[in-house]
């Protein structure tokens, strides 16, 4: 049975708050490895969501990729 371990990722770069995943501490060093050896971030982690992924490659947190991408509301609505 393998730990539960917390990643810290960069700070996001919408609010600039530091975040974390946590996943097991072997599947976590087996995708290290075989990111750092060049496979793509889904390769690599294929069991964390894309939102997971993408905090781990830019540290931009899930609800904050929302708030920059999401198309704003019509003023006028």
């Amino acid at each position: 049975m393998s730990n539960t371990i917390k990643i810290n990722t960069n700070l996001c770069l919408h609010c600039g708050k530091e975040g974390f995943i946590e996943m097991p501490e072997d599947e976590y060093n087996k995708g290290l490895n075989a990111y750092n050896e060049g496979a793509f971030i889904q390769e690599a982690f294929p069991s964390l969501s894309a939102d997971q992924r993408e905090q781990i490659i830019s540290g931009t947190h899930p609800e904050c990729w929302i708030e920059m991408f999401s198309p704003k509301q019509s003023q006028h609505e």
